[in-house]
């Protein structure tokens, strides 16, 4: 094998040196190198892992507050639509009292313009008679040209008064 490795030009000895050189740079480039190379390989790995892990869950995190958002605000849009019902619900009711109260209050005021009419129209057929009576006994004393006394007067409006009474009651 001496005559291959010199007809091809290797110094075997020379071979030899530089396998075993290589195999102790290899080895102290393992047992320095490598190894913390390894080493921080796998520490960055597991750091690239951690990262897209905490990416995931913050993701995830984030879905989950959305959808809490969303609920919150689909929860708010429904309470403030129940709210708005109720409110109009209450203000219906509420004009409703007051319409009641101003029938009440105006059915009130009518009644008693009706009674004060009808105290107006009394009087005013009182004062009526009245005028009339005295009127039809000026017009009696006139044709029979004498007085009437007062108490032939009196009687004569009670009369008088009786029969504006009875027809009064047949009109009505």
């Amino acid at each position: 094998m001496s005559e291959l490795f010199s007809q091809l030009g290797i110094d075997w000895k020379l071979l030899l040196a530089q396998t075993v050189n290589f195999l102790i740079i290899v080895f102290v480039l393992y047992k320095f190198v490598f190894r913390k190379l390894i080493s921080f390989m796998e520490q960055r790995q597991r750091k690239i892992e951690e990262g897209l892990k905490l990416r995931e869950d913050a993701e995830k995190e984030l879905a989950r507050v959305k959808e809490a958002r969303k609920r919150a605000l689909s929860q708010a849009k429904q309470e403030a639509e129940e709210l708005f019902v109720k409110a109009k619900a209450s203000a219906q009711e509420r004009e409703q009292e007051i319409v009641q109260l101003a029938k009440a209050e105006a059915e009130k005021i009518l009644q008693r313009a009706k009674e004060d009419i009808g105290r107006e129209k009394e009087s005013a057929i009182q004062e009526a008679k009245e005028a009339i009576l005295n009127l039809a006994l000026l017009a009696a004393e006139k044709v029979l040209e004498r007085t009437i006394a007062e108490s032939d007067r009196q009687r004569l409006m009670k009369e008088v008064v009786d029969s504006l009474k009875q027809t009064y009651a047949k009109q009505s």
